[in-house]
């Protein structure tokens, strides 16, 4: 039995095993549904985060937000916790932070893989499991800065980093300190996230490896993970104190 099913979480599929996409009040009636995939490590999973993803919601840029958290990175070797333990806190926070028919999901594309998959591979597989969707990579202005270039990303076929610019969108949330003067130079896909008028997106630099800092360094007080609340989801909290993480 799925783990979405066993621990009642919201997963990628409805209790019917088709994709939330399609039983979201909010997607029906439209032919396609514009996905933005987002992500991440989630370790843990921020306010921020969720931030992120509930605006790109109200900018209407989007029909839903997928997080999707990073499998195993060998070249990360700071990222200890399992992928698992970080999609579970993905979808606690998700279902916890936001009402039923928010359309934000979590899928486990990678949980089960070995190691982290490459952007084109990750979308490739979106893609062929929801054929009835448009998928849109999120991605910080940060990603576009001289000395790195998206068209020389490799995946599991080689260098597709063509392919991916080619067959994706990108949606390019604008970092402080991380200007672009134009998006065209990276292809016709590039597009800016722009707030409905009248509305300014809010930033915010909270980090997972702040959080993890700040427990770390509270790790001998009386409740060590009194000093981020309110910077993740409580259900989240409960779950790093059960299962003890971040404690070196």
């Amino acid at each position: 039995m799925p783990l979405t099913e066993e621990i009642h979480l919201k997963p990628e599929t409805d209790a019917e095993g088709l994709p939330r996409l399609l039983s979201n009040p909010l997607n029906m009636g439209r032919e396609r549904k514009k996905v933005a995939v987002y992500g991440g490590a989630f370790d843990p999973i921020t306010a921020a985060h969720l931030q992120c993803a509930a605006q790109i919601i109200h900018s209407k840029v989007a029909d839903e937000v997928m997080l999707v958290p990073c499998g195993a990175r060998p070249d990360k070797p700071k990222l200890k916790t399992s992928a698992l333990d970080r999609y579970v806190m993905c979808c606690i926070a998700v279902n916890t932070i936001y009402n039923s028919q928010f359309p934000v999901s979590v899928s486990d594309a990678e949980i089960h893989e070995s190691q982290s998959l490459a952007t084109y591979d990750l979308l490739t597989i979106l893609r062929d499991r929801h054929p009835e969707c448009d998928f849109m990579f999120i991605i910080g202005s940060d990603w576009l800065q001289p000395g790195t270039c998206i068209r020389d990303w490799e995946s599991k076929e080689g260098r597709t980093g063509d392919r991916l610019v080619e067959e994706f969108d990108f949606l390019v949330i604008k970092r402080p300190g991380y200007d672009c003067d134009s998006l065209t130079q990276f292809g016709p896909r590039f597009n800016w996230l722009k707030m409905p008028d009248g509305m300014v997106y809010i930033d915010s630099n909270l980090s997972s490896s702040e959080i993890r800092n700040r427990v770390i360094t509270c790790k001998d007080q009386p409740d060590r993970l009194e000093c981020v609340v309110g910077l993740v989801a409580v259900g989240v909290l409960s779950y790093i104190r059960r299962k003890g993480l971040y404690k070196e």
